[in-house]
């Protein structure tokens, strides 16, 4: 019958140490892992306008929206809005100056 019912039995000294150690060990590996993901993380962000590619965030009908050009894309678009004044273009020529692109 020995193994089918739990332990009545309080833990033992050796037990909880093993216990203690287990659980800080599982804490550690869990801090490292987050400190490790935070650190090392460098997925591109495709929401700043750098190296050729314009990003723009605006109005649109279901609430803020993204666009983004890059390469021939982008230096057609800022060519575009270059000689516009209305408030998108306006942050879209920004954007095109922050990415290195002159009209």
């Amino acid at each position: 019958m020995r193994g089918k019912t739990p332990p009545t039995e309080p833990l033992t000294g050796r037990e909880r140490r093993h216990l203690v150690i287990g659980t800080a060990l599982v804490a550690v590996l869990i801090v490292a892992g987050a400190v490790a993901w935070a650190l090392f993380d460098h997925r591109p962000d495709y929401s700043r306008s750098e190296n050729g590619c314009v990003a723009v965030l605006s109005a649109g009908s279901m609430g803020g929206q993204q666009q983004r050009a890059c390469g021939e894309q982008a230096q057609q678009w800022c060519h575009t809005v270059s000689a516009q004044q209305d408030a998108l273009s306006l942050k879209v020529q920004q954007e095109c100056r922050r990415a290195g692109i002159q009209p």
